[in-house]
């Protein structure tokens, strides 16, 4: 995928995920259960947290050593330690997070040199594949699916 490509994706991902908590009431925000256990807020600093590794990541490739975010294996405990260590944050905080952290990596993917972003031989740790889908696997296409998820808990909600 192109850089171009890449960064309409990761806008688009986020319209719509913001398309799916449009009018949501801070309350409605911080219901649990919207997705499993978690509300809004806590799939919003679910999504801050993956971001804030890819930026991590970047950086990483940019000095030619492996991400940690490819060495995660257990997702659901890394998932959990992040809920965990977010669960006492403010709505609002995370808000500014969830703005600030994605506007940093449309940033960082915008001044990444195209070609390390897909080059599918550049860096042996992403197994034959561009950093790029890294960063749509993580992102992107992960905030599509919590956007999913969001609208069937409203529709189920009646919200």
């Amino acid at each position: 995928m192109r850089k171009q490509e890449l960064l309409d994706e990761l806008k688009a991902a986020r319209a719509d995920f913001m398309q799916a908590v449009e009018g949501l009431s801070a309350e409605e925000m911080l219901r649990p259960s919207a997705v499993g256990i978690w509300s809004i807020k806590d799939v919003m600093a679910h999504l801050v947290a993956w971001e804030s590794e890819l930026i991590t990541a970047l950086n990483d490739a940019q000095n030619r050593k492996a991400p940690r975010i490819v060495d995660i294996e257990d997702i659901h405990g890394w998932n959990e330690d992040q809920y965990q260590h977010n669960a006492g944050r403010s709505l609002e905080a995370i808000v500014d997070d969830f703005h600030n952290v994605h506007h940093m990596l449309l940033r960082m993917v915008r001044e990444y040199n195209e070609k390390a972003l897909t080059d599918h031989r550049r860096y042996s740790w992403m197994l034959g594949e561009p950093l790029s889908y890294l960063i749509e696997e993580n992102a992107s296409l992960h905030e599509q699916e919590h956007a999913d998820d969001i609208r069937a808990w409203r529709e189920r909600e009646g919200l």
